[in-house]
């Protein structure tokens, strides 16, 4: 396997011979595919780059052949991490656990810094959020003013916070570093929830930004030890998860 030494993908991209085209792309995951699955030799396999926004790369079955199409964002990566990616991919259709070194390789590639920042600018580029902090019941603008003087000497400045539009019960908050927003579930838009909860949900998620900001940027572990300690310090933490807890339970959620 070639090495996984840091290189410029901004500046790869600029030079065509450093790219890989999806002929080369379909060739790489074919070869990897076919010698590692015998499940998958049969039919045909096509590959091509896709414009994701982010890191994404799906596999899918269309007739009787498999569907790649992987992010242009490695359209500058070293062939090896080409090849674990499909391998990956290759594993999550069938269900199988990814090899670690295959995982090792497309982890060290995807938190490359150069790789992180190329994500983020497309991201800032192709995003433009539109959420209203206004619900029926609670406002989040209110409750975000409220917490960043009470907390944070309102030092913790977003672009935008509101509710996000879907509904969610596995992800009842998201800070997004690329845009500065924060968007809660509108699930929790109810009468039944003290507005303490939806306050310390606001805590929650600026934690994230404040903490964001320490790593520049980097999100490897969001929930670290220094996170969970500056969460606990929340003085009605432990209400207010009460309360959320008995919310989630009662809509049959928990």
């Amino acid at each position: 396997m070639q090495s996984t030494s840091r290189f410029d993908p901004l500046a790869a991209a600029t030079d065509a011979s450093s790219a890989t085209s999806n002929t080369e792309l379909e060739r790489i995951c074919r070869l990897a595919l076919r010698s590692r699955f015998p499940e998958l030799r049969e039919g045909g396999i096509k590959a091509s780059f896709y414009p994701y926004i982010g890191l994404t790369h799906t596999i899918r079955r269309r007739r009787e052949a498999w569907i790649l199409r992987i992010s242009d964002h490695c359209r500058s990566a070293p062939h090896c991490v080409l090849e674990s990616i499909a391998i990956i991919l290759g594993c999550k259709v069938l269900r199988k656990r990814p090899p670690a070194e295959h995982m090792r390789i497309y982890e060290h590639f995807r938190h490359d810094p150069a790789v992180e920042a190329m994500v983020r600018e497309r991201r800032r580029r192709r995003g433009r959020k539109v959420i209203r902090p206004a619900g029926r019941y609670h406002d989040l603008r209110l409750y975000y003013e409220e917490v960043n003087r009470q907390f944070f000497n309102s030092q913790v400045e977003l672009r935008a916070i509101g509710w996000s539009a879907r509904s969610s019960w596995s992800r009842l908050g998201h800070f997004d570093p690329v845009h500065r927003t924060v968007t809660i579930s509108p699930v929790l838009d109810s009468p039944a929830l003290a507005a303490m909860v939806l306050k310390y949900l606001v805590y929650h998620e600026l934690l994230h930004a404040v903490l964001d900001d320490e790593r520049g940027g980097t999100r490897v572990n969001c929930h670290t030890r220094a996170f969970r300690n500056a969460e606990h310090a929340y003085p009605d933490y432990a209400e207010a998860k009460r309360l959320l807890d008995e919310f989630c339970r009662s809509s049959g959620m928990r």
